[in-house]
């Protein structure tokens, strides 16, 4: 509580509108709310099969130095830690967004929600690969992981050239943020998981980017919200297992 208490009046002083973003966060979490459960996803695609969708909608793309050196610290790390690592993210989706990435050869991506930063590695791996490109990360972490210092933990320092971490919520900075953003483009949603939530960012996103541009949303198999609001936007959404984790990744296509 102490902490707590000091981390509000430290952001008083020299950030009164991200104070307000935790302000509303604390309340939220608060509030009676109801776990979400997970739901089976008919239809959905293994990550293999996603992967060659990639290449068959998105473009051409091969594996590089940086994913290589990624993969080999993730390795390292789970046996080190006997499966606990920092890197502990589901590598499908890690490979799934990477390849994304390398065969849209985006300008600028941009993300919601940070943690450990293993998604934001891969993104980072994929954009130091095709020699091109910037992350902006936009992040509300828990004090207790600013505290323990494990935002961003994953990302290795070789890959942090090309990252630009905006801290506050995305309600505030992400429609700022897509605006500014030119060229190419690829949007990855894996922030808060509420209905209205994602189906708000999906659709921020969608009117924010051009043709054949790529939307991808993390943990979609909470409720319907990808699948309502990509049909709703003209959009076929796609639907992707993840290999380790129960979770569903949700795929999209600008048109």
């Amino acid at each position: 509580m102490i902490g707590q208490a000091r981390f509000a009046a430290s952001l008083l002083v020299r950030d009164r509108p991200l104070l307000r973003d935790y302000a509303r966060f604390f309340v939220a979490g608060r509030k009676a709310q109801t776990p979400p459960r997970r739901r089976p996803q008919a239809g959905a695609i293994t990550i293999d099969a996603a992967l060659e969708l990639v290449t068959a909608e998105v473009g051409a793309w091969t594996y590089g130095a940086a994913y290589d050196a990624l993969r080999e610290r993730e390795l390292s790390e789970r046996a080190h830690y006997g499966g606990g690592a920092k890197m502990s993210g589901d590598s499908a989706l890690g490979r799934f967004v990477y390849a994304v990435v390398r065969a849209r050869r985006p300008d600028v991506v941009i993300e919601t929600g940070v943690a450990t930063g293993v998604t934001s590695a891969h993104i980072l791996a994929a954009l130091a690969d095709n020699e091109h490109g910037e992350l902006h990360s936009v992040d509300l972490p828990p004090t207790d992981m600013l505290r323990l210092n494990l935002v961003g933990a994953a990302i290795p320092e070789e890959l942090k050239g090309r990252w630009h971490y905006h801290w506050g919520s995305a309600t505030r900075l992400l429609e700022k943020i897509l605006g500014d953003a030119r060229g190419r483009r690829v949007f990855v949603h894996d922030s808060d998981h509420s209905y209205s939530h994602m189906a708000w960012e999906i659709e921020t996103a969608w009117r924010h980017l051009s043709a054949q541009d790529v939307i991808v949303c993390d943990d979609v198999d909470f409720h319907e919200a990808f699948s309502d609001t990509a049909r709703a936007l003209g959009g076929e959404p796609i639907l992707v297992q993840q290999a380790e984790d129960a979770g569903t990744t949700g795929f999209l296509l600008r048109v």
